[in-house]
């Protein structure tokens, strides 16, 4: 039994993972330079507002595809919605981790997302897999922000020294021990699962 009731787990990166060429494909498709797709979406201020809940995410993606066809032209287009169709990908090892953690404990993702979120979770059909879905858009505070963790442990009823935290994103990983998380920095699964022990 692990001695902690509830697994804040991060979504991409640990439990999602993103084909990289369906960006450089969409790009390549439309015409576009490579990067620029990704620079228009993840331009830090427009992303830490979709983050965090001040733009809902079909305005987030107006707003790349504006941009883009005012830079690139129209093909550009075409390109945002390439890009937006899929759902990413689960993790199956990482899902079959998290089927044991919740023999013993809660397990809640806590992720940076937009508010499209609860779509893609149903699309991947990890809805059901998950006791929490802790999204920053909807929190109004983002990881690395150590607002994030108090508001995750207040929402899943638990205190924090109860949770254990795992994430790909150092900084995140960081922030949480600084506030006392016992938390894990993911590159795999063996590590993920030597951490949980």
């Amino acid at each position: 039994m692990l001695p902690v009731r509830c697994l804040l787990l991060d979504l991409d990166g640990v439990l999602r993972h993103w084909d990289p060429d369906i960006i450089a494909g969409a790009e390549r498709r439309a015409g576009l330079p490579t990067g620029a797709l990704a620079a228009a979406a993840f331009e830090p201020e427009l992303l830490a507002r979709v983050v965090t809940g001040a733009v809902d995410d079909p305005s987030w993606r107006r707003c790349v595809t504006e941009r883009l066809v005012r830079e690139h032209g129209p093909r550009a287009a075409g390109a945002v919605a390439e890009w937006s169709a899929p759902a990413g990908a689960v993790d199956r090892e990482v899902l079959q981790v998290v089927r044991e953690v919740r023999r013993t404990a809660e397990v809640a993702l806590l992720t940076n997302a937009t508010s499209r979120l609860r779509d893609d979770l149903a699309a991947l059909g990890l809805l059901d897999e998950v006791d929490h879905v802790l999204n920053s858009s909807e929190l109004g505070v983002a990881k690395p922000d150590p607002r994030v963790f108090a508001a995750a442990a207040e929402r899943v009823g638990h205190p924090l020294e109860a949770c254990w935290f795992v994430d790909d994103t150092l900084p995140n990983v960081e922030a949480a021990r600084e506030v006392g998380l016992r938390a894990h920095h993911h590159t795999t699964v063996d590590a993920l699962r030597a951490f949980l022990g």
